[in-house]
């Protein structure tokens, strides 16, 4: 007996069966592996971006496009899609860290904790809206207009909420936009 269509697959799907869900992981998920395996250097990252290419496929599940009715080469462009992005958002970390000032002299590691728990305790005091954006743009690498539409609240809120985070916390942060 021939397998069933993808499209047959997701139609069942959208109309509420969860269990076709997994039907369709277990049929792509090892194309889209290994398809990710190279761009993201490592065997967790792999696995990682392989769960976001799903959690994309349900996310935009309305605007979902079969070939022949197959969602393989809706897949892997979006793990195309994926791994770009995974990929920028690395590079924009490392060069976070890297316009971090270096200290002249090491500091003692108990002066290091007590600063990270300081700065935990005050990203903590933060409205969760406030985290989730801080948290997205600096080490994320999601522009600022991303991070507002993942948070739920409007570009000129998040602008607002992004210039007091700066000022309380007297930082530079870089949320990827150029006015």
């Amino acid at each position: 007996m021939s397998e069933e269509s993808d499209r047959r697959v997701w139609e069942r799907v959208l109309a509420g069966d969860s269990r076709e869900f997994g039907v369709l992981f277990d049929r792509h998920r090892d194309r889209v592996f290994r398809h990710l395996l190279a761009p993201a250097g490592s065997v967790t990252d792999a696995e990682d971006l392989t769960a976001t290419v799903f959690l994309e496929l349900w996310r935009r599940r309305g605007s979902v496009r079969f070939v022949d009715d197959s969602l393989l080469p809706w897949l892997l462009v979006t793990a195309g899609n994926v791994a770009r992005n995974a990929t920028r958002a690395r590079r924009r970390y490392r060069l976070f860290l890297a316009r971090l000032p270096h200290p002249d002299t090491v500091q003692d590691a108990a002066e290091t904790a007590a600063s990270a728990l300081a700065l935990d305790e005050r990203l903590a005091a933060l409205p969760a809206a406030d985290r989730r954006l801080i948290t997205l743009t600096a080490l994320e690498g999601f522009t600022l207009r991303e991070a507002s539409e993942a948070v739920g609240i409007s570009y000129p809120a998040a602008k607002m909420r992004m210039s007091r985070i700066r000022s309380r916390f007297g930082l530079l942060v870089d949320n990827g936009e150029t006015s």
